[in-house]
């Protein structure tokens, strides 16, 4: 019943979506079904909805998103946007592979939205492509995850490594040939479809090329430093670095006048608090719990299990972290046998709820993304099953290998 319950749920977010009701509150109201679906009365119902708003983590997200696409504008507006992306594209000599690399470098830096400010620079790099905006949001929101199998500093791998007891260099062993097979998929499905185009780069030698690159990233690196070498948190890591951007830089009245525009929407603000919600009432209703109990109490092989599970809260939560925290514990005696961690099951498991995060509605980047270039979450599935299908086979193949 809770697998039921769970995809109309999903099917209904989506329903919403295609018929053009904004994802905040499309997301709004698929938070209000989670909570009836679930059994919650209306009085908990309510204070869940209280309890998301009042959560600091609410308000610290929203900073950061905000921030993060006032930067982004104020790369673009200014042109830094279309130098940067010139400048990777004559060190790279290639407009694709510059397309793949923008995206992965913002994801150094482990923050919500981060696809919001990647976006930008591949849609300049990608105006000199062939590519559509669906295409080119695909390119966007795939090529920002790639290194998040592999990087320690992301939280899934931060968490695993504390529910499981395991070095972040013992994950990484386990889970890289799948960060390894989404570049593969990329490549293949995303990238090389596109015709090529005329020279790529901006005719600058390679010195001046990466004196660009540093003009334009620097924000960006300086927030890795503070939050990552002297432990400032990100909701304040992010907006320091760019007030240090801005004053520097001296953008004029206009360009932040086009940013802050673009940071503040209804829409977006909206959706930053939907999401929130949602995601307190998911843990309130105990969903997880619910679904993990009904798939043990029907004696189904193992194996689903520890793929449906965290695949289902990945998808229904959007978040690395919600399905390791909320699916580990319940899948602990297949994880962390007597003998040790399995990490054949620990591929399958991370695998699968990656799966689900990436499909997810709810995920931050994917909504943004598509936000940004003006196309649809359904679009955007045709052009990510078959880099999908690449990083489980590579997953698959791990298995076997472990």
């Amino acid at each position: 019943m809770a697998t039921l319950k769970l995809a109309l749920l999903f099917a209904s977010i989506l329903i919403l979506t295609r018929l053009r009701i904004g994802i905040g509150l499309a997301i709004g109201i698929g938070a209000i079904i989670a909570g009836l679906l679930f059994g919650m009365a209306p009085l908990p119902l309510a204070g869940s909805v209280w309890k998301a708003l009042a959560d600091p983590e609410t308000w610290e997200l929203l900073v950061v998103l905000v921030s993060v696409s006032f930067l982004g504008s104020l790369l673009k507006e200014s042109g830094l946007a279309s130098q940067l992306t010139g400048s990777v594209e004559t060190l790279l000599r290639s407009k694709r592979a510059s397309m793949a690399i923008l995206p992965a470098m913002i994801g150094l830096l482990p923050m919500p939205g981060g696809a919001l400010l990647s976006a930008p620079l591949v849609h300049e790099a990608g105006s000199r492509t062939s590519a559509l905006p669906t295409h080119l949001a695909s390119i966007n929101y795939w090529f920002r995850h790639v290194l998040e199998y592999i990087w320690p500093l992301y939280p899934g791998i931060v968490l695993t490594s504390s529910l499981l007891g395991i070095s972040a260099g013992e994950i990484v062993r386990t889970l890289w040939p799948m960060s390894l097979g989404m570049v593969v998929g990329g490549t293949l499905f995303l990238l090389l479809p596109l015709r090529k185009t005329g020279g790529a780069g901006n005719g600058n030698g390679v010195a001046a090329s990466l004196k660009s690159v540093i003009v334009a990233m620097w924000p960006v690196l300086l927030s890795v430093v503070l939050a990552l070498g002297f432990g400032v948190e990100l909701y304040l890591a992010v907006p320091l670095s760019i007030l240090g951007f801005v004053l520097l830089m001296r953008f004029s009245a206009k360009i932040m006048m086009a940013g802050a525009k673009r940071a503040l929407t209804f829409d977006y603000v909206s959706f930053v608090f939907t999401v929130m919600i949602f995601k307190q009432i998911f843990v309130d209703s105990r969903a997880a719990d619910i679904l993990a109990a009904e798939i043990a109490a029907a004696g189904i092989d193992p194996i689903w299990a520890i793929m449906f599970v965290p695949f289902v809260i990945g998808l229904i939560s959007g978040a690395t972290p919600a399905f390791v925290s909320l699916s580990y514990p319940a899948l602990m005696s297949f994880l962390k046998p007597v003998a040790g961690v399995d990490h054949g099951v620990l591929a399958i498991a991370y695998c699968a709820g990656y799966m689900g995060v990436l499909l997810s509605p709810l995920h931050l980047c994917f909504v943004l993304t598509a936000d940004y270039f003006k196309t649809t979450l359904p679009r955007m599935y045709l052009h990510l099953l078959a880099p999908l299908a690449v990083m489980v086979a590579c997953c698959i193949a791990q298995v076997f290998l472990l």
